[in-house]
């Protein structure tokens, strides 16, 4: 409020980078001062938020981007890439796991994480990136079902911090989603398994930032080269250090580069229906 009011006609452009549940508030009043924006992950924590938001956006004549940046992690552009090629053919079974390390160290410092109102869940929070990257390379999913715990975070969080989620992807392909922060010590990493019917695919490391396994019919294994470093917060670590890719893209799409691959707002929202979707099977959240 203090910006708009003292220095509202300096800037065309906010980027909202606040707790996940004051994304919606603050999103309006930008939206309806004229100011387009790039909104961190989760966009919203809800859909309907998030229509609201397009539909207030184009009355006003802004434009919504959202921070979703492992898309620029090599490997993961480089899968998208072999799966638009068809490259696997016909894919039999995705499976991703996602195991963080987020105890005390995480949520005591900031009391926002783990808030449901201000925080959302384990999979808005965390893993959204990856969850982006399903959606981006294999197609929205439907959820057939899932299983939740909390095994060590009771007093630290109000909800789960484990998941078993039974996936279906578009064409009928299996996909496993597991995913904990109850890790002991530090990050596990992040393992994404692809098994088709011309060849096999596996991501891994920190932030599923190498590959591991690559073995395609008449395909020689590529070097991708190194992703830049996780983000690092001091007694825990996040996805890829790649937020300079997302800003440079959205500039460059604000300034009408047909080039640019910022990612539009609608992408973000798909992310968040699928949690969404997954969240309707939760007991933590009920």
């Amino acid at each position: 409020e203090e910006l708009l009011e003292r220095g509202g006609e300096t800037f065309d452009v906010a980027s909202i980078c606040v707790p996940n549940g004051l994304h919606y508030p603050i999103a309006l009043e930008l939206i309806k001062a004229g100011k387009s924006l790039l909104i961190e992950k989760p966009a919203v924590l809800h859909p309907d938020e998030g229509e609201e938001l397009i539909a207030l956006a184009k009355a006003h004549g802004c434009h919504l981007y959202s921070v979703l940046q492992n898309r620029f992690t090599p490997v993961s552009a480089w899968l998208h890439q072999m799966i638009k090629e068809k490259r696997l053919g016909k894919l039999y079974q995705i499976e991703l796991q996602c195991l963080w390390n987020r105890d005390e160290r995480y949520y005591r410092p900031r009391r926002w994480h783990g808030d449901l109102k201000l925080d959302g869940g384990t999979l808005f929070t965390q893993y959204s990136h990856f969850l982006d990257l399903l959606i981006w390379c294999f197609g929205m999913p439907e959820v057939q079902g899932g299983s939740f715990y909390n095994y060590n975070h009771q007093t630290t969080v109000d909800f789960e911090d484990s998941g078993v989620v039974q996936l279906t992807f578009p064409q009928d392909t299996t996909g496993l989603l597991t995913y904990s922060t109850a890790v002991y010590g530090t990050n596990c990493g992040v393992r994404l398994t692809v098994l088709g019917e011309r060849g096999c695919i596996v991501l891994d490391g920190p932030f599923m930032n190498k590959l591991t396994h690559c073995v395609i019919d008449g395909y020689d294994r590529p070097d991708l080269g190194e992703s830049e470093p996780g983000n690092a917060y001091g007694a825990y670590s996040g996805s890829a250090q790649n937020h300079h890719f997302v800003i440079d893209h959205t500039a460059r799409a604000l300034l009408g580069d047909p080039t640019a691959q910022a990612v539009e707002i609608e992408d973000a929202l798909r992310v968040v229906r699928l949690i969404r979707n997954i969240y309707q099977h939760n007991p933590y959240l009920s």
